[in-house]
């Protein structure tokens, strides 16, 4: 059964086996004030300099707050803010995934926002309903969103490479997605030089974006039962094994793939791969990076049960919200506003347009820069307009895990494609039903 004392557990068990906390701290030497907030967030790369400048702005704006702005890696970030809370020595204000909001609401390990957002005026309306809705758990807000939720999954390509192997157009289809990427895979069938795309590296979870593609919401919406042992999640798994084959199996991908980074070591930008399927902060660290890269944007291919009007999956997106026990909860709610809602100088949609992509807020176009819209901005949007919401469970860490491992059995041939889809069903199933029955 899924207890309430499962989230202390949980922590217990992650307190022995976590990695070491790395993160990067700065605080404005010159700010003077009788709060201090600590601040996480995972903005890296050429985003830290715009946190800074965030920040410090917000500090101008609100005498006597200081913000310590630590940012932290990807990895190990539920982990770390699960064992902060329990320790009672969480961040004031953290960034936080929409997609893990329903363990974390359901287990009050997160403080509600809706008399803040009521003393201050704050009213839902400033946020398009469709990202406003992702901060709703049992009729409260956990959090406030930014940036958008969509425009995830988008297909980044060298424009080059198409031309070099004699391709017009981007493929629609899956079946097209097949021939393209074996077009312009390049190797000698053991040892890759160039990969034409990787279907695993999808944004967030390769085999919930597939089959979202593929026409099939993994769960009802009622959020009680799974729904990938059937037609549509096989040719999921067929087409991803049947992808990574191209790419002389799953060991070789792996071993390319560890050869690239992130932002400006990126494979697109390296010209490693020809495809990316990747999110709209592609284009910030795109044009910073690889000013001379020939590229184009489209949706990804749809699957044979799919269709070509949903395509990407908006799968939670980020928020900030204020952790149980945090020290500060009142101010920290200022910071949270400020990151969020702000609409004039450094604030929440200041941050966003300096990236070029998608705002959550109805009264800011993030692709308006200095008052002229990106020459990109539509054709995104374009694509942005052919996702589809893809539910979070209230499992959704643990679920994650399984599909994972599900897809990893296969790719590594350890299970046939029935087999695990059999098996990681029942297993999520079954985490899902305790969690109901306990929280219900």
């Amino acid at each position: 059964m899924f207890k309430k004392s499962t989230l202390l557990l949980l922590v217990a068990l992650m307190l022995l086996v976590m990695l070491p906390l790395s993160s990067v701290s700065a605080q404005n030497p010159d700010c003077e004030g009788d709060v201090t907030l600590t601040y996480w967030h995972h903005w890296g790369g050429n985003r830290i300099p715009l946190q800074e400048q965030q920040v410090a702005a917000f500090e101008d704006a609100h005498p006597g707050i200081c913000v310590d702005n630590v940012f932290l890696p990807w990895d190990n970030r539920l982990q770390n803010l699960l064992a902060a809370i329990a320790a009672g020595n969480p961040p004031d204000v953290t960034m936080f995934g929409r997609h893990d909001l329903p363990f974390f609401a359901a287990t009050e390990s997160i403080i509600p926002l809706d008399d803040y957002m009521a003393a201050d005026g704050v009213d839902p309306a400033i946020f398009h309903p469709s990202e406003f809705a992702g901060t709703q758990f049992n009729g409260k807000t956990w959090l406030l969103p930014l940036p958008g939720g969509g425009a995830f999954a988008i297909a980044w390509y060298n424009v080059d490479h198409f031309a070099e192997a004699g391709i017009e157009s981007f493929p629609e289809t899956w079946d097209e997605m097949l021939e393209v990427a074996e077009a312009l895979t390049i190797g000698d069938g053991s040892f890759l030089e160039r990969v034409g795309f990787n279907a695993n590296s999808v944004t967030g979870f390769p085999f919930l974006a597939w089959l979202n593609a593929n026409g099939q919401t993994w769960i009802s919406d009622d959020l009680r039962t799974i729904t990938i042992n059937n037609e549509a999640g096989m040719e999921t798994l067929e087409f991803m094994q049947a992808m990574t084959d191209i790419n002389y199996g799953i060991e070789e991908l792996n071993a390319f793939w560890e050869m690239s980074g992130e932002f400006d070591q990126g494979p697109l930008i390296q010209g490693l791969v020809s495809i990316e399927s990747n999110g709209s902060w592609t284009l910030f660290q795109l044009e910073d990076h690889a000013e001379t890269l020939n590229y184009d944007v489209a949706p990804i291919p749809y699957g044979p049960s799919g269709s070509a009007d949903r395509r990407g999956g908006a799968h939670g997106g980020w928020g900030y919200m204020i952790p149980k026990n945090a020290a500060h909860p009142d101010e920290a709610w200022k910071l949270v506003k400020w990151l969020t809602t702000e609409v004039e100088g450094q604030g929440a949609c200041w941050f966003i347009q300096q990236q070029q992509r998608p705002s959550p807020l109805v009264e800011c176009n993030g692709y308006e820069k200095d008052g002229v819209e990106h020459p990109r901005a539509q054709a995104i949007l374009g694509v942005a307009a052919l996702d589809y919401l893809v539910p979070v469970a209230p499992v959704q860490p643990e679920a994650n895990q399984i599909l994972n491992r599900m897809l990893e059995d296969v790719l590594f041939g350890d299970s046939a494609i029935a087999d695990a889809l059999a098996a990681a069903e029942a297993e999520i199933q079954a985490l899902l039903d305790s969690f109901w029955e306990e929280y219900g």
